[in-house]
């Protein structure tokens, strides 16, 4: 349980750095990021291994779903607590 958390912090501090870089200050924005990332990562990475190593489709299908909801609220949360701070840095 803790290694989850701790995970998820990283993860959501990351999700942070990147909509900052990213300037992005709006709940559009962070849900734009969050669904780029999904497909950029979760979605990508184990069709490879769907493909060559004839890993099961439902059960990448259960774990695109995890993450896309991870990335997307994460991003819409961590957006939205820090779009009033991120406004005025810039």
């Amino acid at each position: 349980m803790l290694g989850e958390t701790v995970r998820n912090i990283v993860l959501a501090l990351v999700i942070a750095c990147l909509l900052f870089h990213g300037g992005v200050v709006n709940r559009a924005g962070a849900l734009q990021m969050g669904l780029l990332l999904w497909i950029g990562l979760p979605v990508t990475l184990p069709t490879g291994s769907m493909v060559r190593e004839n890993y099961p489709r439902q059960l990448a299908a259960i774990h695109a779903g995890d993450w896309l909801v991870k990335l997307v609220l994460l991003s819409v949360i961590v957006g939205l607590r820090h779009s009033q701070t991120w406004r005025g840095v810039r």
